[in-house]
């Protein structure tokens, strides 16, 4: 037995060295449909001919169009942005403001600050309420903010929390403590689909002190995440978190269905679909090997009604 074993490995052996250095061969892949017009819930056949390796399926939907598939950025998004604050104990008000610019040079320094133009958006949110001296109030978001006319075409954008505290003779008479445990920036398509640009976490804040350095913001990796808590409430203080620079028109790439990989055989494929539209379908058949990839790409237009 074991010399047989042997043997049939021997045998084996050339084979596959000698696939390993061919080159693959075009998938003989193709696929049609029994006609071009369907109705919403209809099951729509596809057939397929030939051989692939690999197939991918792109229905053409939102979110599963081929031509789509390599997208980072998009210009038909809206920008969005929700956050959520919270202030506790001491008397001040409006220590707190949020603003944004499209001309900061990542110079995370009170110079740098100062040289880049910023515009407080603080008015369009509702931050946590600060009236009432000595109350700790609870966590309030702000819901979802259209920041669209912010954004310049092919340019970063910057946000900033500002925290500001005036001198005070007791502690508290002083600026309150500030927390953000939200913000969720994101794009929106007129569809409806969503992408995160950033987030309370990924956002990379850097704390820049501007005045009093005893007051620092701090960034952690549990809630609430971002807060500034005076540890000196008698002298004034200026101090900014300021993020990375987000890509605001951020997309995330369509993605296709793998219908077949080496295991499964070729067989037809059918698929449903619920909305009504014209859809551009797209198979992409490819054969893969050690010296490299063959693929074919097939296309269909289809139209679904009520």
């Amino acid at each position: 037995m074991k010399k047989l074993k042997y043997i049939l490995g021997a045998l084996l052996l050339p084979a596959m060295v000698a696939c390993q250095k061919s080159e693959p061969e075009k998938p003989t892949f193709n696929v049609t449909t029994a006609q071009q017009e369907y109705k919403i819930g209809d099951t729509v056949l596809f057939s397929i001919r030939g051989y692939a390796d690999l197939i991918s399926f792109y229905s053409g939907e939102p979110g599963k169009e081929y031509r789509f598939k390599d997208r980072i950025e998009s210009d038909d998004t809206k920008l969005k942005l929700n956050i959520s604050t919270q202030s506790l104990y001491a008397t001040q008000r409006n220590n707190l403001s949020l603003l944004y610019s499209t001309d900061f040079k990542d110079v995370y320094t009170p110079e740098g600050i100062a040289e880049a133009t910023w515009i407080d958006i603080t008015s369009r949110f509702k931050l946590s309420p600060d009236e009432v001296p000595g109350t700790n109030y609870p966590v309030t978001p702000s819901g979802e903010v259209d920041i669209a006319d912010l954004p310049v075409a092919n340019t970063p954008i910057y946000f900033a929390f500002k925290f500001v505290g005036q001198p005070s003779a007791t502690a508290f008479a002083g600026a309150r403590t500030w927390r953000v445990p939200v913000f969720d920036l994101y794009n929106v398509t007129e569809d409806g689909r969503r992408t995160t640009v950033a987030d309370v976490k990924t956002a990379g804040w850097l704390g820049i002190d501007v005045q009093n350095p005893v007051n620092k913001w701090t960034i952690q990796a549990v809630t609430p995440f971002l807060f500034f808590a005076p540890a000196s409430t008698l002298l004034a203080s200026e101090d900014w978190a300021v993020s990375k620079a987000l890509l605001p028109n951020a997309a995330k790439p369509d993605v296709g269905v793998g219908i077949k990989d080496y295991l499964k055989p070729m067989k037809d494929y059918k698929y449903v679909f619920m909305q009504e539209g014209n859809y551009t379908i797209t198979f992409v058949a490819k054969n893969v090997n050690n010296r490299g990839e063959e693929t074919i790409i097939r296309t269909l237009n289809i139209a679904v009604k009520k």
